[in-house]
């Protein structure tokens, strides 16, 4: 008879939920995806403030102008359709 591997089991215990017995490949899954997100968020940081700033400068400079529309060209719009 083979002998069974003795599976390794971490508590976790929240306040005043009763305590529970996860696998440790599950428990490394859950902190590997947490650390994961952490560390992509701080790439995306690095990504999306220049696009933002650049944004905001374009908007100030006068390179992006925001246009209000009229009332007639929607009532165009809708009468093509």
């Amino acid at each position: 008879m083979t002998a069974q591997k003795k599976r390794r089991l971490v508590k976790l215990s929240l306040l005043e939920y009763d305590d529970k017995l996860v696998p440790i490949p599950l428990f490394n899954l859950t902190i590997g995806i947490l650390i994961g997100f952490t560390a992509i968020f701080q790439f995306l940081v690095y990504l999306t403030m220049p696009i933002g700033i650049f944004v905001v400068y374009s908007i100030i400079n006068g390179d992006i102008t925001l246009v209000d529309e009229n009332n007639d060209t929607r009532k165009s719009y809708q009468e093509e359709e």
